[in-house]
């Protein structure tokens, strides 16, 4: 009886406390795990990262996905200029970040957090139960769809970029995702200008590409789904050069007039992307010199006498001038 008694009042002591962190989540005031960026502070509070390298990175995110349209294009645009993102030194808190190569996840994992649009959630997932051999099985970490979010409030917190911004970012993920039908599709390589763009007029299915030939020229094609073995699994298809020619003669012919407009544009934007370059080399330099200070300072700091640990610091030393 007392065994029963006091598990029931576990029960009841858990339930209320889950109910006053939905209550304080609900006035935005539960402190939630936050995304790279951001920090939280007993007396502040909620609080955009003081680190402005780490701060430039993830705005870079953000501005080159405005320029390019693609997440694929700025994760190669920044691996091509060398450009590194904070990590979390012991792999879960963001107290201490170690510089590495940039890698996909990490740029969708921005452009997809609403956290770098100001807005507080909670609740976002939810517990699957299900029966297997007679005993309950649980699974946690299924995501809801927004307007099941448990908590919603927008203009929490400062943002990195607008409301607005961010479900124009969704709407062109989206787009972007090759699998979805209906969409507008990403191209995917190859030396066909309108692979993924023009569709068929007889079924409506989008043309697929192939490369035939030695000199690998594109052919598009309306593939037939679930074809049986035996019939003609293309409704129609033609070669692709005669048609590229044309309308990349129609795309030079329309920009014609913008000529000048569109060089200055170019200038533009390639000083611009200079100007970004340059920012981040800056701060990484900056960085470079703070922590080659500090190794510096606790070298000059320590006994000399004591080899044990001179040592060790002399190695640390040496390898941030290194870098």
């Amino acid at each position: 009886m007392k065994g029963s008694i006091s598990e029931f009042e576990l029960g009841i002591i858990r339930s209320r406390m889950y109910d006053a962190a939905r209550s304080k989540a609900k006035r935005g005031e539960l402190r939630i795990s936050v995304p790279i960026g951001y920090t939280w502070d007993r007396r502040v509070g909620l609080g955009l990262d003081p680190d402005r390298r780490l701060q430039e990175v993830i705005r870079l995110v953000f501005q080159k996905f405005r320029e390019l349209g693609s997440a694929r294009q700025v994760l190669l645009w920044m691996t091509s200029q060398n450009i590194h993102f904070p990590y979390p030194s012991n792999g879960r808190t963001l107290t201490s970040f170690e510089w590495r190569a940039i890698r996909y996840r990490n740029v969708i994992s921005i452009l997809k957090n609403s956290f770098y649009a100001g807005v507080y959630a909670y609740g976002k997932s939810e517990t699957h139960a299900s029966i297997v051999d007679g005993r309950a099985r649980k699974s946690y970490g299924h995501h809801k769809p927004m307007d099941a979010w448990e908590v919603f409030i927008k203009d929490h917190h400062e943002g990195y970029i607008s409301w607005v911004e961010y479900e124009r970012n969704q709407a062109l993920l989206a787009g972007n995702n090759y699998g979805r039908v209906g969409d507008t599709k990403s191209g995917r390589g190859g030396r066909a200008l309108l692979g993924g763009l023009i569709c068929c007029a007889r079924c409506g299915r989008r043309l697929s590409v192939a490369y035939t030939g030695r000199n690998t020229l594109p052919v598009y094609r309306c593939d037939k789904l679930n074809v049986p073995p035996g019939q003609r699994r293309h409704c129609f298809s033609f070669g692709g050069k005669r048609i590229d020619g044309i309308v990349a003669a129609e795309i030079l012919r329309a920009v014609a007039p913008m000529a000048i407009e569109a060089a200055e544009e170019a200038e533009r934007m390639l000083r611009d992307e200079d100007q970004d370059r340059r920012r981040i080399a800056e701060l990484e330099l900056q960085q470079a010199q703070y922590e080659a200070s500090l190794a510096e300072r606790r070298y000059a700091a320590c006994d000399p006498d004591n080899r044990l640990i001179t040592a060790q610091l002399e190695k640390a030393w040496e390898a941030r001038c290194s870098v």
